[in-house]
């Protein structure tokens, strides 16, 4: 058992450990407090309010339109690196899925969007398709499905949106190249895709 006269013969070694102890001891808590407020963060942000419309112009082209909101309801500013929106018609009569893809928008960090604190950011899209080719594609895939006994016009095709926005937490900051290992644990990944979970 040590002693107190021990303790003080060997002063220095008993202060050193007791400083690393206390520092690796806050060190751990200050961890534990800033993994659980990122994984909160993570799951209180979200996608919503998705809505789309297909409006048939006197050209003969179609309109596309799709809306998302993404909810930052934290207190941390959300800076997005990426978004994108995608909207295609998906053929899933057959064995294959194959697909038209007819418009796809991206936003890279260069642009700075952020998400401040306890707000929300809408991103509105729309897209004209024109293009003979398409719309010749469309066409394919309305009679193609009038002969299975569904109904389509070019402003009722089940158009698939697909939308995807990354983002890192602000307060958080860190070397991406370097410290590589927190790079998942900052960033928000939220996507959403019609017709899941519906």
């Amino acid at each position: 058992m040590v002693s107190i006269k021990d303790l003080r013969n060997h002063w220095f070694s008993t202060s050193m450990y007791l400083a690393f102890f206390l520092f690796f001891l806050v060190a751990g808590i200050v961890s534990a407090l800033t993994y659980g407020t990122v994984v909160r963060v993570q799951e209180q942000v979200g996608l919503e309010s998705a809505s789309y419309d297909a409006q048939l112009l006197d050209n003969g082209s179609v309109e596309i339109a799709f809306s998302i909101t993404l909810s930052n309801p934290s207190r941390y500013t959300l800076h997005l690196s990426t978004t994108t929106w995608t909207v295609r018609v998906v053929n899933i009569t057959g064995e294959d899925r194959r697909s038209i893809t007819l418009a796809t928008e991206y936003i890279g960090p260069t642009i700075g969007l952020t998400v401040p604190a306890r707000s929300d950011r809408t991103f509105d899209f729309a897209t004209i398709v024109s293009d003979p080719s398409l719309l010749s594609e469309l066409q394919g895939f309305i009679n193609y499905s009038s002969s299975l006994g569904h109904h389509y016009t070019l402003s009722t095709i089940p158009y698939e949106h697909e939308f995807a926005a990354i983002a890192w937490i602000g307060e958080f900051r860190h070397d991406y190249v370097r410290e590589g290992y927190l790079n998942d644990l900052v960033t928000i990944d939220e996507r959403y895709v019609s017709g899941e979970g519906q």
